[in-house]
């Protein structure tokens, strides 16, 4: 977790208004209770003591063009795959941004995914599923997490020395989107830590033709791979630090550029 400055917690507190979470974010202590902030109306839960605050920061209070999922004003998607979920930070933001699209989340670790429901459970549009995607259906054992749950993932990879194991399972996307009765998706978000390949492998190739926008991370060398499946019908946006395997990426459905890109600040996309 970053270290934080007292300019920081400052920012938090005005755009959060709220002292508990930038209490959080500044002792970073972990408590077995569930705190809370109000946003848009609504409770959101979060644990203190692990990244779940700073995901709320950087999703949820962070607005306009500083906001982690700054997307293009002319995207209207009626359908959203929200793949990673987390305790639901970008579901609420997708929803607030598009109130009228179908949002579709997936989550495994079990205990994030308990919060997850929680936090989206009064939206009738949103769906979430207790599962992750990836191109074979099976289970997995893998390290669990107990600060950084945004780094869980089904690849077996862990940021932590706990010895703790927990069973997921893993679904193949195009076996899914057919049991939704899926067959258009207009917004993919993924962050999936390290699974990203997987899922795109499975991915029915006329979803990827019709789909207008993908925002999310890439966390090793597969990435390349997949954003190279991507470039011939997609434009791509990369933010990525040499020495980092992780990345953020866009992607714009060439066949949406021009009317998505308007009034766009595609230079807020770098920042």
């Amino acid at each position: 977790m970053p270290d934080l400055r007292f300019r920081d917690l400052v920012k938090i507190f005005l755009r959060s208004r709220s002292l508990g979470l930038t209490r959080d974010m500044a002792r970073q202590v972990r408590s077995k209770s569930l705190q809370r902030i109000r946003w848009n109306g609504h409770k959101v839960f979060y644990r203190p003591g692990t990244t779940d605050p700073f995901v709320l920061h950087q999703v949820l209070l962070k607005t306009g063009r500083k906001a982690e999922y700054y997307l293009p004003p002319n995207l209207q998607p009626d359908v959203i795959l929200d793949i990673g979920s987390n305790i639901g930070a970008s579901i609420l933001y997708f929803h607030r941004r598009f109130p009228k699209a179908r949002i579709i989340g997936f989550e495994p670790h079990p205990e994030t995914f308990r919060i997850l429901e929680t936090n989206v459970s009064h939206i009738s549009s949103v769906s979430v599923f207790n599962y992750g995607l990836g191109h074979s259906n099976m289970w997995v054992t893998v390290p669990s997490e107990s600060v950084n749950f945004g780094a869980f993932s089904t690849k077996g990879r862990s940021r932590n020395r706990s010895t703790d194991q927990i069973d997921c399972q893993v679904r193949r996307i195009d076996d899914v989107l057919r049991d939704l009765d899926i067959q258009k998706v207009d917004l993919i978000k993924i962050d999936c830590e390290g699974a990203e390949a997987d899922v795109f492998a499975a991915m029915p190739p006329e979803i990827l033709t019709q789909c207008q926008w993908m925002v999310g991370e890439l966390h090793d060398d597969t990435g390349f791979e997949l954003l190279a499946r991507l470039a011939p019908q997609f434009r791509l946006d990369l933010k990525k630090k040499m020495f980092s395997p992780l990345f953020r990426f866009h992607a714009c459905n060439v066949a949406d550029a021009a009317r998505l890109k308007g009034k766009f600040d595609t230079d807020a996309l770098q920042r």
